[in-house]
């Protein structure tokens, strides 16, 4: 082929610069795309000797969008067991001041559960009535008229609730008692499944019976693993085996007490302040031990002396109120089943109590028990069932859990559920949604 007729080279293009801008054969043009496509990616090129700005530009957004996903994705979904896993954190507060009142030298006698019970209530009653009236004011201090007996119901149980646990601390161990009372997740999650259709679901039921499992190898009850698996001063309250029966009886009584509080507060659901059903609960255990303690022989008020025991009552009451709150707002977010599950995580507390305040340091069991009652209580926080309950017959929709964007934009009925956590039956449709 001629000169003058073949096509030109890359080497026969004209030269007129100094630079070799034209000089591009076809791997130059490969290796220049492959250093763009680093740079498209958002990666330096390994070829390069500068830093990629665009790459660290974007690592912070990564590690901002992680936060957000674990915010929106986990922790607001989860935020009604937040809730009661800080309120067991007063509660251990709250126990903690009782024990040192009871145990107090400074008094002559110990003072009665019932005289505790009655000023913590008072605490608690006092906080929400000044709340409620001088600073959440668009609020009814005694509810709406058709759940006001749902609230005295609610404090009926609760007190028996608090009580039982009381009496039979008079004729139990500590370890005994505190056992009897971790049963309430599993009656909870029975008694909303049968009475407020919940699902209870096999997760949630196994990880109750684990964590009860690791409640029994931190506390080890004398009527399981016997007096050797006890320490040498946890001495029996009694040793007649009538009083002791008499006592579990009681303590089986509290814990179907403290069950029907959850059943009951999920039936109120959001349509009530949650401080107006504490108000009602501390009410109703003022008049009550109050009661108890002008009723029952050889009982008297006694007024606290020192300092020491002013500050006690005061972060008896504080905490109390504190812990009811807290408890409130996460069971009107959460599954019944959900939501007592989380009570076993005081037994965590109180466990740090004892290493600060006793020195009572826990053993190769009690660790075990721990690990197992943190393991149950996330496996039942990951494995949240997402559904929505649907009834043919009356064509309701109620939410049992929350909800990601995506299962909710479905139709416009469920999608006006999405606020409705309680419960409770949604009538208030207009005919444009109901034929939807």
């Amino acid at each position: 082929m001629s000169g003058s007729n073949r096509p030109f080279l890359n080497n026969d293009l004209p030269n007129d610069h100094d630079d070799d801008s034209f000089e591009i054969g076809r791997d130059d043009l490969d290796q220049s795309h492959t250093n763009f496509g680093f740079l498209r990616s958002g990666r330096p090129s390994t070829s390069s000797s500068h830093l990629n700005l665009k790459y660290l530009l974007d690592s912070p957004k990564k590690v901002t969008n992680s936060v957000m996903y674990f915010y929106n994705e986990k922790l607001i979904p989860n935020i009604g067991l937040l809730f009661i896993i800080l309120s067991q954190f007063f509660n251990s507060i709250m126990v903690v001041a009782t024990k040192l009142l009871e145990t107090d030298p400074e008094f002559t006698e110990p003072i009665h559960p019932f005289q505790i019970l009655f000023v913590r209530m008072i605490i608690t009653f006092a906080g929400c009535y000044a709340y409620l009236k001088y600073i959440k004011k668009d609020v009814e201090i005694f509810g709406p008229r058709e759940v006001r007996w749902l609230l005295v119901l609610r404090g009926i149980v609760g007190f028996f609730g608090v009580f039982s646990m009381y009496y039979s601390l008079m004729y139990l161990t500590v370890s005994d008692a505190v056992v009897i009372t971790f049963l309430v997740p599993s009656v909870t999650g029975f008694l909303a499944w049968a009475i407020l259709r919940e699902r209870w679901t096999l997760v949630e039921a196994l990880g109750g019976l684990v964590s009860l499992f690791g409640v029994l190898l931190i506390a080890r009850p004398t009527f399981l693993f016997g007096e050797r698996s006890s320490s040498g001063n946890d001495n029996l309250e009694t040793s007649n085996p009538e009083e002791r029966l008499v006592a579990t009886m009681v303590a089986l009584v509290g814990v179907c007490g403290a069950s029907g509080v959850y059943i009951v507060i999920r039936k109120i659901g959001k349509s009530v302040h949650s401080l107006v059903t504490v108000e009602y609960f501390a009410a109703l255990c003022v008049i009550i031990s109050l009661g108890g303690i002008i009723i029952v022989p050889g009982l008297s008020f006694r007024i606290p002396h020192t300092s020491r025991q002013w500050f006690l009552f005061f972060a008896l009451g504080i905490s109390g109120f504190c812990m009811q709150f807290l408890l409130t707002e996460g069971i009107q977010r959460e599954k019944a089943s959900r939501a007592s599950a989380m009570l076993y995580t005081q037994m965590l507390y109180a466990i740090i109590w004892e290493v600060i305040i006793w020195h009572h340091f826990p053993n190769i069991w009690s660790w075990l028990g721990i690990i197992i009652i943190l393991g149950s209580a996330f496996a039942v926080i990951y494995y949240k069932p997402k559904e929505i309950k649907i009834d043919d017959n009356e064509n309701n929709y109620s939410v049992l859990s929350n909800h990601d964007d995506s299962s909710l934009d479905q139709s416009p009925v469920i999608r006006r559920t999405r606020s409705n956590t309680s419960g409770i039956s949604l009538d208030d449709y207009d005919e444009n949604d109901r034929n939807h």
